[in-house]
C-alpha cells in the first residue's frame, strides 16, 4: 500500500516538473523572440542611420567639389612644379582661350582660388585640380572647352569616389552612344547625350534602347509644289496678223519658224487659214456692193466673229 502511494506521489511530482519545464521553455522562447525582434529593429535603425549619414556625407562631398574642375593634359615639367607657376600657367591658358574681351570668361583667372597637381608624377602629363571661388566661374570655364581642346587640354568635373565608380560602370553605354552617332559626355558622374537639341541622361544599360539620330539625308522630302503655269493657249505668245502677212510664228511658206514647237506651229497655221477665209469672204461681199466690211483687227479676238457692219 505504501509502495503504491509512493509511486503515485512520484508520478505527480514528474508531472509537475514537466509542466514547470514547459512554462520555463515558453518564457525563454518569448524572451528570445523579443530579443531577436529588438535586435533586428536596432540593426535596421543603425543601417538607416548609416545610410542617411552616408548620403549626407556624399552630398557634403559633392558640395565641396561643386566649384572645382579637373584639367587633363597639363605637361608635367619642372616649370610647373611650384604652385605659383602652375597657377600662372592655368590662368594664362584660360585667358588665351577667352573668345573676346569683355566677356565673363575674362575674369576666370581672377576667380581661381587654388591650383594643385593630382595623380602620380612622372607620367609626362598630370591632371590639375582647379578650385574656383564661384559656381558661375566654373560654368564659364566649361564654355571654353572647345578652345582648350585645341591645345590638348580637357575639362572634367571633380567627382567623389562614389561618382567615379558609377561613371566607370557607364563606359559600355558611352561607347554604344558614340557608335550610334551621338557625342556623349559626363556631367557630375552622369552620362549625357544631346538628342534633337535636348540634353538627355542615359542610365546604365539604356544605351542599347536609344535610337540613332536622324540624319538630314534620311529625313522625309518636302511635298512637291504645284506645277508651273505656262501661258494659256491662244492668249499669250500667239499673235494674229492681217491678211497677206504671215504670223510671227510661221514662215512665208506656212511652215514653222526655226526653234518653234509643233503645237505652236499648228496653232499659227490655223489662225492664218481663218484670216485667209475671212479676207476672201470680205472681198466677195465687197464685190456685190451690199455691205462694207471692216478689216479684222490684229488683237487677240481677231477672226470670223470680229466682223461687224459699219454704221
Amino acid at each position: 500500500m505504501q509502495q503504491k502511494q509512493a509511486q503515485s506521489d512520484l508520478t505527480a511530482a514528474c508531472s509537475d516538473l514537466a509542466g514547470f519545464k514547459g512554462s520555463v521553455n515558453k518564457r525563454l522562447g518569448e524572451q528570445t523572440s523579443h530579443s531577436i525582434a529588438r535586435e533586428t529593429a536596432v540593426k535596421d535603425g543603425l543601417r538607416q542611420q548609416v545610410n542617411a549619414e552616408g548620403s549626407s556625407l556624399e552630398h557634403l562631398s559633392q558640395r565641396i567639389r561643386a566649384n572645382n574642375i579637373v584639367l587633363h593634359g597639363v605637361p608635367d615639367i619642372a616649370a610647373h612644379s611650384r604652385p605659383a607657376d602652375l597657377t600662372r600657367y592655368v590662368s594664362n591658358k584660360l585667358d588665351t582661350a577667352t573668345p573676346r574681351r569683355g566677356s565673363p570668361s575674362q575674369a576666370l583667372s581672377q576667380s581661381i582660388r587654388a591650383v594643385s597637381h593630382i595623380g602620380r608624377p612622372g607620367s609626362g602629363k598630370r591632371a590639375v585640380l582647379v578650385e574656383f571661388s564661384t559656381h558661375t566661374a566654373k560654368h564659364e570655364a566649361f564654355k571654353l572647352s572647345p578652345h582648350l581642346r585645341r591645345s590638348g587640354l580637357h575639362l572634367a568635373d571633380e567627382l567623389t569616389p562614389k561618382q567615379l565608380k558609377a561613371q566607370k560602370g557607364l563606359e559600355a553605354d558611352f561607347s554604344a552612344l558614340k557608335l550610334k552617332g551621338f557625342r556623349p559626355f559626363y556631367r557630375r558622374g552622369e552620362l549625357k547625350y544631346r538628342d534633337q537639341g535636348v540634353n538627355r541622361t542615359c542610365k546604365r544599360g539604356e544605351a542599347i534602347r536609344v535610337s540613332a539620330p536622324v540624319s538630314p539625308s534620311r529625313a522625309s522630302p518636302a511635298p512637291p509644289g504645284p506645277p508651273p503655269r505656262g501661258p494659256a493657249p491662244g492668249r499669250q505668245g500667239v499673235r494674229t496678223s492681217l491678211p497677206g502677212h504671215p504670223s510671227p510664228g510661221s514662215t512665208a511658206g506656212g511652215g514653222p519658224a526655226p526653234g518653234q514647237s509643233a503645237a505652236a506651229a499648228s496653232t499659227s497655221a490655223a489662225i492664218a487659214a481663218a484670216n485667209a477665209a475671212t479676207a476672201a469672204a470680205a472681198n466677195a461681199m465687197a464685190g456685190d456692193g451690199d455691205t462694207e466690211m471692216q478689216a479684222p483687227s490684229s488683237g487677240p479676238g481677231a477672226g470670223p466673229s470680229a466682223l461687224a457692219p459699219s454704221q
